[in-house]
């Protein structure tokens, strides 16, 4: 079996899903399924993702001034396709309102071959109501052929599926949800205090983490708001915001931080990845995303396999599996609720050594990488044309 996944960037400050994709790529590798990359250069930088062993064909994106630059326009993207996806038994095409995703669908129909689209929660309502009419006008153009044609479209999350459903645009569904490989979460130990040497202003101090895409459906605001409450109360924490964004935004979220009093327990450590993001897990006690809408969710999960406590907000659409496991705090958009839900964590080291505990184990039963191939795997199968090899 080869499978062509198109995805319009690699960046890992684009968040957990480009993290997740390369790593569903390896180990589809690992189980004999012939996988390969197409994208293009779009925030090619030093957070750019390169899977081990998936061969990547990566395109200049060409500028367009009528064109936002996320729409990631790329010629040489679409002549690649054109010759080379007919090689391929299967297209698993990732995001909506992208040239890559667009182009990839024309030649997937044009050439017959079998294709699964992955809206990355481009269709739950927070998503569509952000220039809406233009997306509005996108999805009966275009978007909706491409959904309604595809052999499946895969969704991550229950609740993703069903906010979908709503446009009632009649195509197939597949739930499969995002996977993470658990290997470096199996000793983060020797690591331990690392995070605390490079900062001592965390020593003997509670780390609150944040550590995500800075973005504002983030609820980063709300997060600040209860921090202020907190701050009145108590003064053995830090606050350590990891990640990195729209630099408006980032100046926003300094300005933020100012006003609400917290620049003097609050750590700005930028976009971490590798042993530096590891170390930081190592350190933290609780991590905290209250979004106001999040499709999956895949920094939450890499907390959970790093044994913390997390607190989301019900927004985010894994929410029902932490309560199930009890391996965290959901909460409502609300700044006083995630307040007093991060001082009994914080305030009660055997309740989040359980909930950490509990958050390994929902991790390894529900999104370890290894079972998420095997269950993408039977996916496209049912799709394969006659044939062609499975």
């Amino acid at each position: 079996m080869k499978v062509l996944h198109v995805i319009p960037f690699l960046s890992g400050s684009c968040g957990g899903p480009v993290q997740a994709v390369t790593q569903l790529c390896q180990e589809l590798r690992n189980q004999g399924v012939e996988t390969a990359i197409a994208t293009t250069t779009i925030d090619q930088d030093k957070t750019r993702v390169i899977p081990d062993f998936v061969p990547v064909y990566s395109f200049g994106r060409q500028f367009c001034s009528i064109l936002p630059s996320e729409f990631a326009f790329s010629l040489g993207l679409k002549h690649w396709l054109k010759r080379r996806s007919g090689e391929f038994d299967l297209l698993h095409i990732h995001y909506l309102f992208t040239y890559p995703s667009a182009v990839a669908c024309h030649y997937a129909r044009k050439y017959k071959i079998p294709y699964i689209i992955r809206p990355a929660g481009m269709l739950d309502s927070f998503s569509l109501s952000k220039s809406a009419l233009r997306k509005k006008i996108y999805i009966f153009l275009l978007e909706k052929k491409n959904l309604c044609r595809a052999s499946a479209v895969h969704f991550t999350s229950s609740e993703e599926m069903c906010q979908a459903e709503r446009l009632r645009l009649g195509y197939q569904s597949a739930l499969v949800p995002l996977g993470l490989n658990l290997e470096r979460f199996i000793n983060l130990g020797p690591l331990k205090g690392e995070f605390r040497k490079r900062y001592p202003q965390t020593i003997n101090k509670k780390i609150i983490l944040f550590l995500s895409r800075l973005d504002p459906k983030k609820g980063l605001d709300i997060l600040i708001a209860a921090l202020k409450i907190l701050a009145v109360k108590r003064d053995d924490f830090i606050f350590v915001l990891a990640g990195s964004g729209d630099k408006n935004y980032e100046k926003f979220l300094s300005r933020a931080l100012v006003s609400a009093g917290l620049t003097e327990i609050c750590v700005l450590t930028g976009f971490l990845e590798g042993s530096e993001k590891s170390a930081l897990l190592a350190d933290a006690d609780v991590f905290v995303l209250p979004s106001y809408d999040e499709n999956f969710g895949m920094a939450v999960v890499e907390a959970m396999a790093a044994r913390l406590a997390v607190i989301i907000s019900n927004r985010v659409n894994i929410h029902k599996l932490i309560e199930d496991y009890r391996a965290g705090i959901v909460t409502g958009l609300n700044a006083g609720e995630i307040a007093f839900a991060i001082e009994r964590i914080i305030s009660d080291e055997r309740l989040r050594l359980e909930m950490g505990a509990q958050g390994e184990r929902l991790v390894e039963e529900n999104f370890n990488v290894k079972k998420i191939a095997r269950q993408m795997i039977a996916v496209y199968s049912q799709y394969l044309r006659p044939g062609d090899v499975s």
